[in-house]
């Protein structure tokens, strides 16, 4: 399931996530500098360092995204996406 959702979305992930990925680090970094300048709360940490996360994870799936391929790839039946 998870690699023909993979196989599917190869267009979304090459073309818009490397830009997604800065943008979500930006506003990370942004939340970081709110958090620390303006409010002592908890939330603007957490907006932060969910930015950060979810920024390092679609950077990481973009950049391996064959080798992600290759470990969720069905073992039992042969399926080999027709560009």
């Amino acid at each position: 399931m998870m690699f023909r959702t993979l196989v599917f979305l190869y267009p979304v992930i090459r073309t818009l996530g490397p830009p997604v990925a800065a943008l979500l680090f930006i506003a990370g970094l942004s939340f970081v500098g709110y958090a620390w300048l303006r409010e002592p709360g908890l939330w603007g940490w957490l907006a932060a360092v969910g930015c950060l996360l979810a920024a390092g994870l679609l950077a990481l799936l973009c950049h391996s995204y064959h080798w992600w391929l290759f470990k969720l790839r069905p073992h039992g039946c042969l399926f080999i996406p027709i560009k």
